[in-house]
């Protein structure tokens, strides 16, 4: 074939064959090495922008719930204004009318009566019926509210409402106080993290603009892929048309809990520019470097047209393992310098050889002394682990003998609670040539010893010549004082978290383990309960007793209170005051749990001649419930409890007060 395309072209020489195929070569390179190119630079353009839209709609989404949560916390606080929960009007009106004057991002504040008619109003006159709204209804029931945009009733222009609801100290509703903020508003906050290049823009479930776009006017629907796949929970990885006809590439976030959607989008022709700008300057280079090539391939050529049939014939001898054969320098001495310089390193490089062949036996001998007097235990496997070679240490620390060893599977040497682990560690060192593992093997008197290995995986073409190189090191001591060392931490753990008088869990553990519950029962809409309760007249009960029986009769409460609780959430939150933190329990259970728990310690019938109210001691309780939010914090129940165990204590001690919010 070959001779056939020489004798086409009309190349019977050397140096003609040498560009001709110099030039097939760079022609192949230009088009194997461009087709990858504009596919993976595709690729990444759009990748990059994959990025960049994740990370701007990242911003935008905090942006916008950071944004809707201090709104949120704005109108909660003027909800709880005195002059609001004391249904003082004339108060109210003149703080309202100084904070709508101090801020812009609402367009008025309104304070909406029981039934739902308006009675201040910053920004229209009052006597309005809202009381069909959903964020009134919401508000008879308890909860803050932001709604989706509607038409406000007095200025007919698309609004967001965001509402918090007001009761009376005695938790009577009064009403609801709500902020307007116009779209125009939330179009503002988007903006501040938009650039020319990309588009974002907000849209309801419903598919309706929200800010403003070039997808549309506010009002108008919407009807493109990423929007389906938004409702469908599929992700978009692929161009798309809007509903001006571009071509785009887009993703989205959902915010205000998944009512609203954020889509940003790039134009397709905005993506692929600086792309095409790089394929015509790649192009040019290409051209240019193949210009220089050739013209460096034709110089070259014109010296390689000697003879070098004397080369080969030495690299054939050289082959062969013949390490004495030199090339005859003589013959050279006419030549282009560069063989000159060939056949000299050519002898070179077989003196080179010849030497090394002697190093690799010196090192071998080295090698082999190292592995004989080590004190870690050096072993060499096949690829499939059967043990081929175990130095002396190894047997010494293990105790077998090599028919004991040698062609076994070290499988089978290992603790069996180990061994998954070590398959997982053999198929990464089959893939990525080194690992280091730590395991139990067994000696031959069947006790398990800790080992700490580096192994090494050197893979040949014929596997059956490939090994496993492991250097083991006893590490059963070291095993032994990260052992105690971790039982240590753990009896600390343990004495900064329990009460030493009672045994019972500790303020400091009441403090953790209240704010996990608060997050727990706060992600699963749950709700969360505590009881605060305090042992009556317990001064009085060291001071007839003294201090030693007082610490007695602590130690009696706190094993009664946790049997009553049947949970591990009893703590003594301080001197004689203890809480339960009951999650998952509503009210009305935390209330049964209380009295239980008051009864039993009644039953305990511990004399205590200095109380007012028994013979022997009593305790009072409180407890709270409360439905946990992200807008709130564990303080609301701790307070909540506190109140109610102070009107236990009002209301003659021993007994059951409970407070619900």
């Amino acid at each position: 074939m070959f001779n056939s395309i020489y004798k086409l072209f009309k190349i019977p020489s050397l140096k003609g064959r040498l560009r001709f195929w110099f030039i097939c070569f760079i022609v192949l390179f230009v088009f194997a090495a461009s087709i990858p190119f504009i596919i993976l630079e595709k690729q990444q353009r759009r990748d990059d922008v994959k990025i960049d839209l994740e990370n701007m709609l990242n911003v935008q989404q905090l942006a916008i719930d950071t944004w809707l949560k201090e709104r949120m916390m704005t109108i909660r606080s003027l909800a709880e204004l005195p002059s609001i929960k004391g249904n003082d009007l004339e108060k109210s009106i003149e703080i309202f009318d100084s904070f709508d004057k101090n801020q812009n991002e609402f367009e008025g504040i309104v304070f909406v009566n029981s039934k739902g008619i308006t009675e201040i109003d910053t920004s229209g006159t009052p006597g309005l019926d809202v009381s069909d709204r959903i964020y009134f209804e919401q508000a008879k029931i308890g909860n803050s509210f932001i709604t989706d945009v509607i038409i406000g009733k007095q200025s007919k222009k698309p609004i967001i409402i965001v509402s918090a609801p007001v009761y009376d100290k005695k938790m009577n509703f009064q009403g609801l106080v709500f902020g307007s903020v116009s779209i125009n508003t939330v179009n503002q906050v988007l903006k501040q993290f938009q650039d020319g290049n990309r588009e974002t823009y907000l849209v309801d479930r419903n598919g309706m603009i929200i800010t403003e776009s070039r997808q549309g006017t506010i009002g108008e629907r919407i009807e493109t892929d990423i929007f389906e796949n938004a409702l469908n929970g599929k992700y978009i990885d692929q161009f798309y048309k809007t509903s001006n006809g571009d071509s785009v590439m887009g993703s989205y976030k959902w915010v205000h809990h998944n009512q609203w959607l954020i889509i940003g989008e790039v134009n397709k022709k905005t993506i692929y520019q600086p792309f095409y700008n790089m394929v015509l300057y790649f192009a040019g280079i290409i051209f240019l470097l193949i210009l220089i090539g050739y013209v460096l391939m034709i110089a070259v050529s014109k010296k390689i047209e000697q003879p070098i049939q004397r080369v080969l014939d030495g690299t054939k001898r050289f082959s062969i393992g013949d390490w004495s054969y030199r090339l005859d320098l003589e013959t050279y001495q006419h030549e282009i310098r560069e063989f000159h310089e060939l056949s000299a390193n050519f002898n070179n490089m077989a003196s080179v050889i010849e030497s090394h062949i002697a190093s690799i036996a010196k090192s071998e001998e080295r090698f082999r002394t190292i592995t004989e007097y080590s004190s870690d235990m050096i072993t060499i496997h096949d690829a499939n682990g059967n043990y081929l070679y175990v130095s002396p240490a190894g047997k010494e620390i293990l105790q077998y003998d090599d028919h004991e060893i040698l062609g076994h599977d070290s499988y089978i040497f290992i603790h069996p609670d180990d061994r998954e682990q070590i398959a997982k560690s053999h198929e990464k060192l089959l893939k990525d040539g080194y690992v280091v593992s730590t395991y139990r093997i067994k000696r031959k008197d069947n006790e398990y010893i800790w080992f700490e290995s580096s192994i090494k995986f050197m893979k040949e073409q014929n596997e059956e010549d490939s090994r496993i190189y492991t250097i083991s090191r006893n590490i059963t001591e070291r095993k032994l004082v990260e052992q105690q060392l971790k039982e240590a931490n753990k009896l600390l753990r343990e004495l900064s978290t329990k009460d030493g008088l009672t045994g019972i869990w500790n303020r400091r553990s009441f403090d953790e383990r209240i704010e996990l519950e608060w997050e727990k029962a706060c992600e699963n809409n749950q709700p969360l309960s505590l009881i605060m309760l305090d042992i009556d007249f317990f001064k009085a009960y060291n001071d007839t007793y003294g201090h030693q029986r007082g610490d007695d009769c602590l130690k009696e409460v706190a094993n009664a209170i946790s049997n009553a609780c049947k949970l591990d959430t009893v703590f003594r939150y301080g001197g004689e005051e203890f809480a339960m933190i009951l999650p998952k329990i509503n009210e009305g259970k935390a209330k049964i749990v209380a009295e239980n728990t008051r009864e039993i310690v009644e039953k305990l019938n511990i004399p205590h001649v200095g109380s007012k109210i028994e013979n022997h001691v009593t305790i009072s309780l409180g407890t709270a419930t409360i439905i946990p939010t992200k807008y709130g914090s564990p303080l609301q129940l701790i307070e909540a409890a506190d109140k109610a165990l102070y009107q236990a204590k009002q209301d003659g001690r021993n007994c059951v007060k409970s407070y619900y919010q």
